[in-house]
């Protein structure tokens, strides 16, 4: 799945969010990516959790119960060169809608948001005038690339995803909002993928990992509950993220770090 000129639009419309939504909706029907009842599946994955993602980015997309209404793997994107109100304090400046039948996304959304997770590619994008120019700052990888969060030194663990799908927006998000409860500083790395570690606070960051089913995450929590950061966010993501999850993947047993005693029973 590649990015192209033809999905990328740019908007001097002033809209609100519902709009916002009817517009990507708009692009994804005529390009047949899905159906028009898809825009009600974007609705009510709004209403169950925003999908914001910072750096004035949201990637709406529809529920479980409207994946029938894709019809082919897509995403469209429009630069709203006006923002809309995302939430009470958030401004979207670009909107990707994305159509999935199962993870292909994954791959493209982390590329996004690698890309987006510089602070100056916002404002870049702001001001572009044609799709190509859009295009040619998502695809800026070695121009735009942010730098990996240094390593810690802390208690570390890994953990398998389970979720069919991997970590896409919303999961990702209920793990960001997690991890946040901690005082510990907690990164993320995927040691499938080599991508990370990143800050485990960071909803972007934690989506451009593109960890998907059968992934193995290196967590490394230091600070004064780090211990319990780990135990309970291994916890968390045994249990699905809010999702039903797949057969568990026990990690073979060099993967599991021994660096603490404790971990063995991580994984027991």
């Amino acid at each position: 799945m590649q990015l192209c000129e033809q999905d990328i639009f740019i908007s001097d419309e002033r809209v609100d969010k519902t709009t916002a939504l009817q517009r990507v909706s708009e692009q994804l029907v005529a390009a047949g990516n899905t159906t028009p009842e898809y825009l009600q599946g974007m609705r009510d994955r709004e209403a169950q959790i925003s999908t914001y993602l910072g750096n004035g980015i949201a990637i709406p997309h529809g529920t479980p119960e409207t994946r029938d209404a894709v019809l082919d793997t897509g995403v469209k994107i429009i630069v709203f060169r006006q923002g809309v109100a995302w939430d009470d304090e958030n401004v979207a400046h670009m909107v990707t809608g994305i159509a999935a039948r199962s993870n292909e996304h994954l791959e493209i959304l982390r590329q996004l948001t690698r890309v987006l997770s510089n602070d100056s590619v916002p404002l870049a994008l702001q001001r572009a005038e044609t799709p190509a120019e859009v295009l040619a700052i998502l695809t800026g990888r070695d121009t735009h690339q942010a730098q990996p969060e240094a390593r810690l030194e802390g208690e570390q663990a890994i953990f398998v995803i389970q979720n069919p799908h991997g970590l896409h927006a919303r999961p990702s998000a209920v793990l960001v909002k997690f991890i946040k409860q901690f005082t510990s500083h907690i990164t993320i790395e995927n040691l499938d993928n080599g991508t990370g570690p990143i800050d485990g606070k960071n909803l972007m960051k934690v989506v451009s990992l593109g960890a998907k089913n059968g992934h193995r995450m290196r967590f490394t929590a230091q600070g004064s509950d780090a211990c319990q950061a780990l135990r309970e966010i291994g916890q968390s993501i045994r249990e699905g993220l809010g999702e039903m999850v797949s057969v568990p993947v026990t990690p073979p047993p060099e993967a599991v770090n021994q660096k603490r005693s404790w971990l063995s029973r991580l994984f027991s």
